[in-house]
């Protein structure tokens, strides 16, 4: 049997935390970081197998945690998906080129997050 995969959440936002858990609990081992910065320690600490980060957080915002976790070797490789509201001011694209591997916008549903993990997660498997 294949051992569970872990997913890190950050997100300032306690209800889109609880939300994201919600979908994923069943199928993933979720851990949540309230900033880049707790996010960045739990990603080192846990290796998760793949991130979620909002763009806009206190203490160290989405872009920040992006550029840091990709300086380090042991945390460079681990994918990360936006899931932002900002979808103007941050454009996809620009997001993408900066290194996130998909885009999720909120409001969000279910089926966004399985498809964008599915992808990610399950086909690098």
């Amino acid at each position: 049997m294949n051992p569970r995969k872990r997913v890190l959440i950050l997100d300032d936002d306690h209800d889109t935390l609880d939300l994201l858990e919600l979908f994923l609990f069943r199928e993933f081992d979720v851990l949540t970081a309230l900033n880049g910065f707790e996010g960045l320690r739990k990603a080192q600490e846990f290796m998760p197998d793949v991130i979620m980060t909002d763009i806009m957080m206190p203490v160290m915002n989405g872009i920040s945690f992006i550029n840091n976790l990709k300086k380090h070797a042991a945390t460079s490789s681990i994918p990360v998906i936006a899931v932002t509201s900002f979808s103007e001011k941050h454009p996809i694209k620009s997001l993408m080129n900066i290194g996130f591997q998909d885009v999720i916008t909120k409001p969000f549903v279910k089926e966004d997050v399985e498809r964008s993990l599915t992808g990610i997660v399950y086909d690098a498997s």
